[in-house]
């Protein structure tokens, strides 16, 4: 008999049930554990939680860029798109370099554009009760 994860169950649950401002935040969120515990994993020389945790943060930041839409988000998604591809060199020169103070910045600005976008979802969940009441 297989045994359930609650843990899995509960991120199922969260990300079919989440808005798509949700989804970003909640990837921002998981890219940066991710790195976080790769540059832990590069100070104890642990190779595979930093493997581990690099495919997934690189994996993280490929669906960010998928979801971006340059027709809609236009100079936007431009700079998020470039943004993209800075966490993406930095992390491989941060790996390359076994240097997991490299990975500070991409942090750093990941928790940012995390707190922005949650920011944004909080606004846009006001406004949207706002209207239902009031229509």
């Amino acid at each position: 008999m297989a045994q359930l994860n609650p843990y899995a169950q509960y991120n199922d649950v969260s990300f079919a049930t989440s808005s798509p401002a949700g989804l970003v935040v909640t990837s921002y969120q998981a890219a940066v554990r991710a790195l976080k515990e790769v540059a832990r994993a590069m100070r104890d020389n642990d190779f595979a939680s930093r493997t581990r945790n690099i495919d997934l943060a690189f994996e993280l930041i490929s669906e960010l860029r998928k979801s971006l839409n340059p027709e809609k988000g236009g100079e936007i998604a431009d700079k998020l798109s470039a943004l993209y591809e800075y966490f993406t060199r930095e992390i491989v020169a941060a790996n390359a370099l076994g240097d997991p103070d490299r990975l500070t910045p991409v942090i750093e600005m990941m928790s940012e554009l995390a707190d922005a976008w949650e920011e944004a979802r909080k606004k846009t969940t006001q406004q949207n009760q706002s209207t239902s009441i009031q229509g």
